[in-house]
């Protein structure tokens, strides 16, 4: 924590923040609307998983964010607001115009405009706004977002606090405001005591319809060789039983160590948490800058290096992969390309190699145009071909038709935005949800017309992996 030196510094310190308080707590009577007051400080050096077990007081309104290149970690506690995509024609216009209202009229108290802190928008929408919501996944519906009461924003070695209150025009709340900051000294203490998250007993895990997914997988087949589509991309589910309610960290605790090189991430609401961590960024935005991903294509990792380059060029030379990538490449060129000054994306694919699987990766570098917002690149791009299939509208009336299942936020876009325009997007694979003492895990492929079932079967059981290895599961080549 920066210490200024003094008790009359910090006593300048807190005035400028009571006035801070006065001025948010005048524009909402003015307004007569809630105002949201934002506060930024440096803190000193928090581990992000110890600052999410330690705000076990706020179990089912806590997040966090890391995302695959170790630049930024976020954790949210606590839900000063909470916004809802029910808006199934433009769900992501929606949310933004509900946040620009927020940060247009809020009152914000940093240093400077660090990327990531002060007032933040995190959650995901749901993969489908018209298939009809499953029932594990009602409490977020076709898209839940949380600004946080309490987060912490962790951009390499330096740590911020933000701490987020929503004053109303008539309520009488400063005994609230003032509790915040002895919150805060409590969250930042418990984020010190080493804690070990319990991890509850496997009971089993089965498959969901697995002859019948292959079925599906063989009726689009058929319907792609008669011309019908391009591509199809299909998912299935299978449930994990424990002998107890399955909590979030241990789960997070054993992504964080096992996928280093994915984006992490979990998110709670209520009595559920999705949880994953997912290779594929759907699209970033620093400033102007944009950068997005093609992955599509994929295969095993070797058990020796030699086994490892054999493989990877396998998938490299492979006709089916490089056809199913090439047209999340086209597709993610085509959605970026109106909305952005430059785009530069390479001519052929390279590997990203994670712990269980290669896929072909191509990354997609751009300048976005004036006033185009992060929001509106992730309405654009969602859903790509390696998620969806091509064309989009044929191939996501085929998904309703053969999964007979909701993907909820699976393969839905997850991830940030923050007051100043800058965030970024992740697709939510390898990921599943949390809920009471079960866990639903998802896993897909891309089908084309040559796909066989059985192949396709062991790709998805291939992607199960990271997420069944995160619950405490024994996983068998």
């Amino acid at each position: 924590m920066i210490l200024f030196g003094g008790i009359q510094l910090v006593t300048i310190h807190k005035t400028k923040i009571e006035k801070a308080y006065d001025t948010a707590k005048m524009k909402a009577k003015q307004i007569h609307h809630p105002v949201l007051l934002s506060i930024v400080e440096e803190v000193d050096a928090v581990d992000p998983l110890s600052f999410y077990y330690g705000g076990s007081s706020f179990i089912g309104e806590r997040f966090l964010w890391k995302d695959r290149d170790h630049t930024i970690s976020l954790v949210g506690l606590g839900a000063a607001h909470i916004m809802s995509a029910n808006d199934i024609n433009d769900r992501f216009f929606t949310v933004e115009k509900e946040w620009k209202r927020l940060i247009e009229e809020s009152v914000i108290v940093t240093g400077e405009e660090w990327t990531g802190t002060g007032p933040l928008l995190f959650g995901g929408f749901s993969f489908d706004p018209l298939n009809d919501i499953g029932e594990e996944w009602e409490q977020f519906s076709n898209g839940t977002f949380q600004l946080p009461m309490f987060m912490l924003t962790k951009p390499g070695k330096t740590n911020y606090l933000t701490m987020n209150f929503i004053c109303h025009p008539e309520e009488s709340e400063e005994s609230l405001f003032h509790d915040l900051f002895r919150i805060k000294e409590e969250l930042l203490q418990n984020a010190g005591m080493p804690i070990i998250p319990e991890q509850p007993r496997w009971l089993q895990n089965k498959d969901m319809k697995p002859q019948e997914w292959k079925d599906s997988v063989q009726n689009v087949v058929n319907r792609l060789k008669q011309g019908e589509m391009d591509k199809v991309v299909l998912a299935r589910k299978c449930e994990v039983a424990f002998d107890t309610k399955v909590s979030s960290d241990f789960v997070l605790d054993n992504l964080w160590k096992q996928q280093p090189d994915s984006f992490v991430f979990s998110f709670e609401r209520e009595e559920s948490c999705f949880i994953g961590a997912t290779p594929e960024r759907l699209v970033k935005k620093t400033g102007d800058g944009v950068l997005s991903t093609c992955l599509a294509g994929s295969i095993a990792r070797g058990d020796t290096l030699e086994n490892d380059e054999k493989l990877g060029t396998e998938l490299l030379e492979d006709e089916k992969n490089r056809y199913e990538h090439q047209l999340v490449v086209e597709s993610i060129h085509e959605a970026l390309a109106p909305y952005c000054e430059s785009l530069t994306i390479p001519s052929s694919p390279q590997l990203m190699k994670l712990k269980d699987i290669q896929h072909l990766y191509t990354p997609v570098t751009g300048q976005a145009c004036k006033h185009t917002s992060l929001l509106e690149l992730v309405g654009k791009l969602h859903p790509t071909p390696a998620l969806g299939g091509v064309p989009r509208d044929k191939a996501l009336h085929v998904i309703r038709e053969e999964e007979e299942m909701d993907r909820g936020l699976y393969a839905g876009p997850v991830g940030w935005v923050d007051a100043y325009g800058n965030g970024e997007y992740a697709v939510a694979l390898r990921s599943g949800l949390l809920q009471g003492d079960k866990a639903y895990l998802y896993a897909g492929c891309g089908i084309v017309a040559d796909s066989e079932p059985e192949s396709e079967f062991k790709e998805t059981q291939m992607k199960f992996r990271p997420m069944l290895r995160a619950l405490g599961g024994k996983v068998h080549d």
